[in-house]
């Protein structure tokens, strides 16, 4: 998400490819937390300015996303995570919703895509 906010060219073609199928686009709740850690962890780092990151966390809210959170989804994202030897659950709430609504899983984590190997039927790698 981070880097369709920054405009990079491969993930803003995922972008707008994925905003034109029919059907809802969604995430786990925690996306907004790991967008605006991810900024913020930009800003330390000298990469944004302050007002650049607060600028592109509200494009992020403003997003047509539906978020889940429910008891369900971290349940199965806690099963992933162990399936997978996943060091955390934040990238397998991902992968649960994916797997819940049948839907192809975009990422940009050669790890994680390597680490679910065949356990989605569509698992794409943005470059």
């Amino acid at each position: 998400m981070v880097r369709i906010l920054h405009a990079d060219s491969a993930a803003m073609a995922v972008w707008e490819r994925l905003v034109h199928l029919d059907g809802d686009l969604v995430a786990p709740g925690l996306l907004h937390y790991e967008v605006a850690n991810a900024l913020r962890q930009q800003q330390r780092s000298r990469l944004v300015t302050a007002e650049l990151a607060a600028l592109q966390l509200d494009r992020c809210l403003r997003l047509p996303i539906e978020l889940h959170g429910d008891a369900r989804l971290h349940s199965r994202a806690l099963e992933i995570a162990h399936e997978h030897h996943l060091l955390a659950t934040y990238d397998a709430h991902y992968v649960a919703l994916a797997e819940r609504f049948r839907v192809p899983l975009w990422t940009c984590d050669r790890r994680l895509a390597a680490a679910l190997g065949d356990a989605l039927p569509e698992v794409y790698l943005v470059a």
